[in-house]
């Protein structure tokens, strides 16, 4: 059984948050920590090849820079070419990208899973991963919360373009200790 495949499919209300506040992105009154780490890449196929090169640590959460390359010419996406099918939707050939996090106590996010809950204004009952920003060839990842310590994998799968799932993996001290480099600008009350 691979990594994506037993999660439950969402049966319950679903909501996106208008806004980005914690836990459901970076958040705007600090300055992250940066995780000191190299590429981290992923396996790679004939036709594309992924990658994360770079990690930010908040008090509360991180964000995981993440580099996506398709080889010129395959499966017939052009180079560059950002236009996606549906308005307001990613690329097409991003639909099949996944990205997962293992922490060491077993527990999982992963992207494209909206979190069910009573409302926005409620935390998640266990870690989220979304999307933050991007395009083909670049995306930005929140993940919350950080992570407890140990072992934190990075789990990866492309369907579209031949790659299989993959993992990568760091200690999760070093996003830990990033957070504790984190900067407040203004107390977290204030306006």
């Amino acid at each position: 059984m691979g990594f994506f495949d037993d999660l439950p499919i969402p049966t319950g209300p679903r909501y996106r948050p208008h806004q980005w506040p914690y836990p459901w992105g970076p958040p705007e009154a600090e300055f992250p920590g940066i995780v000191p780490i190299n590429t981290l890449q992923f396996e790679r196929s004939k036709q594309a090849a992924i990658a994360i090169i770079g990690i930010a640590a908040y008090t509360a959460g991180f964000e995981i820079f993440v580099t996506h390359r398709i080889r010129p010419g395959a499966h017939g996406i052009a180079r560059g070419d950002p236009t996606p099918d549906v308005p307001g939707a990613l690329p097409a050939a991003l639909r099949s990208f996944h990205l997962g996090l293992q922490f060491a106590d077993g527990g999982k996010a992963i992207s494209g899973r909206l979190y069910l809950g009573p409302g926005p204004d409620s935390e998640p009952t266990g870690p989220i991963l979304r999307p933050v920003g991007g395009d083909i060839q670049f995306s930005r990842w929140w993940g919350w919360p950080l992570p407890p310590s140990g072992p934190l994998e990075f789990v990866c799968e492309w369907p579209k373009f031949g790659v299989a799932e993959t993992r990568v993996g760091i200690d999760a001290q070093l996003i830990l200790d990033a957070a504790r480099r984190s900067v407040q600008l203004w107390p977290e009350n204030d306006g």
